[in-house]
């Protein structure tokens, strides 16, 4: 599917309005923590949409500065109004957990998380809706950033992470074996709403800060995602940001401080153990084989062995070879993307 796309625009099909069929409702959830200066910006953007039916839910996570003043403010404000609810915490949760309280409370089948100190482009909604209607189902799309400073000035007219280059880029469900990262933010994506709810996790506390590092690749996993090459919204860097605190200097940086990253094997473990504790809801969305799949792109070595203990139900409804099984396939997975990776870099040292 890589390549330069024809998007069907599904909502200018005049003869949906003779079945009553609507668009579909967009939940924007804002994650708030400590963001007073900037929330009032962030919230001002998304009621400037283009797109007509959303509603937001900013989430705060027991802010200790202004934020909840300054966003109850905003609500009550002719920019705010019924759209726009405030949900706060009682104790400091984390982004995952923030994650999890805006899902719980959102009532679209389309889900945006934004950070409370980023901007959306007025079109960021209609155009993200605009392709996951118009063209193959993904599980989220991303899009690429502006990014700015704490003085709202542009530094770059793109982010770096986001691998679209240049044009629509499908990415299908990869193997968890290896560290891979394709996309933009948070702030630049938007899930369906079903995906979210069958991959999130019991615990939160394993991803207090860079969630979507575990939502984005679960997701993935499940359906695949698309890349959008144009720019729908603003990343800002203003030095406090929980991930992407350094400097924006050029070149091909990592875009945050590593040292407070979670690592990809605990992203990839949480998401095996998410998949066999939810077992029997994936088998019947992604049928047995499908479920399989999952497992054996996840799994590394006789590691099924370890987690499908702690489930009797797991256990019951499968064979006992079933484990075995699962690791042959990961093998096999594994060493197909060796191979290809070998034979890459034999063509390019005899060109």
């Amino acid at each position: 599917m890589a390549g330069h796309y024809k998007v069907r625009d599904v909502l200018e099909d005049a003869r949906l309005e003779q079945t009553r069929t609507a668009a579909p409702l967009v939940s924007v959830v804002v994650t708030s923590f400590n963001y007073a200066s900037y929330v009032t910006d962030c919230l001002s953007s998304i009621a400037c949409q283009d797109y007509p039916f959303f509603h937001v839910v900013v989430v705060d996570d027991c802010s200790t500065d202004e934020s909840v003043r300054v966003i109850k403010d905003f609500i009550d404000s002719s920019a705010g109004g019924e759209r726009f609810e405030l949900v706060c915490h009682d104790q400091n949760k984390g982004q995952l957990g923030a994650f999890k309280t805006g899902l719980a409370h959102a009532r679209g089948s389309f889900v945006t998380y934004v950070d409370a100190d980023d901007l959306l482009l007025g079109d960021f909604i209609s155009s993200h809706v605009r392709i996951h209607l118009g063209m193959e189902p993904v599980a989220f799309t991303s899009s690429d950033q502006y990014q700015i400073n704490e003085r709202s000035e542009i530094l770059s007219g793109h982010h770096a992470d986001l691998q679209a280059k240049g044009k629509f880029r499908f990415i299908g469900p990869r193997s968890l074996h290896r560290p891979f990262w394709l996309w933009a933010t948070t702030s630049s994506m938007m899930f369906r709403k079903a995906v979210l709810e069958l991959v999130m996790p019991d615990t939160i506390d394993h991803f207090r800060i860079c969630a979507d590092n575990y939502i984005s690749h679960f997701a993935n996993l499940v359906g695949g995602s698309l890349l959008l090459p144009e720019v729908h919204g603003c990343y800002r860097r203003h030095g406090m940001n929980c991930f992407s605190s350094n400097s924006l200097v050029g070149g091909c940086h990592p875009t945050g401080n590593m040292k407070h990253h979670p690592s990809h094997d605990l992203v990839r473990q949480t998401i095996l153990d998410t998949l066999i504790r939810k077992h029997e809801e994936f088998s019947a969305v992604l049928s047995e084989g499908g479920y399989e799949g999952l497992l054996a792109r996840t799994v590394i070595g006789w590691e099924i062995y370890r987690v499908s203990r702690i489930n009797d139900s797991f256990n019951r409804e499968r064979s006992p070879f079933f484990p075995l099984k699962i690791s042959l396939q990961s093998f096999s997975i594994r060493l197909s993307t060796k191979i290809h990776q070998v034979t890459a870099f034999a063509k390019n040292v005899l060109r």
